[in-house]
């Protein structure tokens, strides 16, 4: 797992630089030199896509996804403890639904032969990013849950467990 946790960040440190890079270079091109690049901005909000879909199953890895745990201390250990995996499981159903129909996205986009306007690639190397994303979160989940009913969950990175 640690193999695929700094692919993870690999991946989305190189998409953010060269996205932050496009996004500097057709500045200056539009600041200094009145020219546009026609291209930068479709580049920009795909590189954003990936980033999202990618980064989202970076933080369920580190358990940093937003949550509630107002109504929850006040719960026992085993409660705590069940309304958790109550969170994961419900998490891992939505999470199986988004990585079918992203895939399914992909296939009729393949199927249509759609290509972006500008960037003039296939779409569904864009939509691939939602079934990636979600098989990544997926994987990161059922590690979290096991490490739960084993009794060492693995707290967020930002020192605190979040449901």
């Amino acid at each position: 797992m640690k193999y695929l946790a700094k692919i993870e960040e690999a991946f989305i440190a190189i998409t953010l630089m060269a996205a932050t890079l496009v996004l500097f270079i057709n500045i200056v091109l539009r600041a200094g030199f009145s020219a546009n690049t026609t291209w930068a901005e479709e580049f920009i909000r795909y590189c954003m896509i990936w980033i999202t879909f990618i980064g989202s199953a970076l933080c369920f890895r580190r358990g940093l996804h937003v949550g509630i745990d107002l109504f929850v201390e006040f719960l026992s250990k085993p409660g705590q403890k069940i309304v958790r995996l109550l969170v994961y499981v419900c998490s891992l159903v939505m999470l199986v639904f988004m990585a079918k129909y992203g895939y399914d996205l992909v296939q009729f986009s393949q199927r249509t032969g759609q290509i972006t306007p500008s960037l003039r690639i296939e779409m569904f190397w864009v939509y691939l990013a939602i079934p990636i994303g979600a098989i990544l979160s997926i994987i990161h989940v059922i590690e979290r849950m096991v490490g739960l009913l084993r009794g060492h969950e693995p707290t967020s990175e930002a020192g605190e467990e979040s449901v």
